[in-house]
């Protein structure tokens, strides 16, 4: 008789694991939602996008987030960053960064911008979910993560445009 063995996964590799399909969910609602919103407010912001650049756009950065998370998974270095160090800046430093920046254009435009409604159902709790592990684990300090947020703000803008400017070449 064959017995199943249970695999058990470290809740750090659990982190890693969600963030594919996690990140995923999120972009999905932005490629339904953000070419008509940049449509109508194309007064304010001065460029447009397909649906499809947009796409191409989230396939290249959802590539490379993913190779991390499947480096950071076996215990490799990504783009020179330890596992922790990846995941730490990678989900509540840039990703947490994206759900405020949906925030604050909610505010900004005082309705409905897409990928808020994931930013505060997915982004938000994932995102505390694993800062708080990390802080815990005395992976980082909250001094640390306060630093990966905030180069997170920074560089996910330009990351973004990159992406889209390879959507636009190669479309």
């Amino acid at each position: 008789m064959n017995t199943l063995k249970k695999v058990r996964i470290s809740k750090f590799k659990m982190l890693l694991l969600l963030f594919p399909p996690l990140y995923s969910l999120h972009d999905i609602e932005e490629i339904l939602t953000v070419e008509q919103f940049l449509e109508e407010h194309s007064s304010i912001i001065p460029f447009s996008i397909t649906t499809l650049e947009f796409s191409f756009a989230f396939i290249l950065l959802w590539i490379v987030a993913s190779i991390g998370c499947y480096q950071a998974y076996v215990g490799k270095k990504f783009i020179g960053m330890a596992p922790a160090t990846y995941l730490a800046f990678l989900v509540p430093g840039i990703l947490l960064a994206n759900g405020i920046g949906h925030l604050l254009q909610l505010i900004f435009f005082k309705e409905y911008v897409p990928g808020i409604i994931t930013s505060i159902i997915i982004l938000y709790p994932y995102s505390f979910i694993t800062a708080k592990h990390l802080i815990a684990e005395g992976v980082v300090t909250y001094k640390r993560l306060f630093v990966y947020f905030i180069l997170g703000f920074i560089i996910q803008a330009p990351l973004a445009f990159i992406a889209l400017y390879i959507a636009q070449l190669v479309l």
